[in-house]
């Protein structure tokens, strides 16, 4: 996938610690992608209703709206794919089977391996 096509696809990124988000939106927006960012699933939600997303990243334990919530909703309203970041799969097992498409990226993880894995979320969702 070529940097002018990865400009035209934006990613929605959610995490409510700041660090992480920066961090992370850096290097997806440096290996070309345009990212949006927003601090909880209800700052999200907003977002969703201004722009379209070609992928929404999230966290799972956030204030005002978690993860899956925000993942039931955009799912719910035929949005995009969803990848759920989470270092708590054993607190959520239950209400995360019943989640249907979307991905789970279990923390800490190797902040390397995220635009390949964003790149095959989203070649996989056209």
């Amino acid at each position: 996938m070529n940097t002018k096509k990865k400009d035209s696809l934006q990613i929605l990124l959610v995490d409510d610690d700041r660090g992480i988000r920066s961090s992370m939106a850096e290097l997806l927006s440096s290996d070309g992608y345009s990212v949006v960012e927003a601090a909880d699933g209800l700052e999200a939600s907003l977002k969703m209703k201004n722009q379209n997303f070609s992928l929404v990243i999230t966290d799972l334990n956030m204030p005002k709206k978690d993860g899956i919530k925000l993942a039931n909703e955009i799912i719910s309203a035929g949005g995009p794919p969803v990848l759920l970041m989470t270092g708590e799969l054993e607190n959520y097992d239950i209400k995360l089977k019943s989640l249907k498409n979307i991905m789970l990226l279990p923390k800490p993880f190797n902040p390397k391996i995220l635009p390949a894995l964003v790149a095959k979320i989203l070649n996989s969702a056209k």
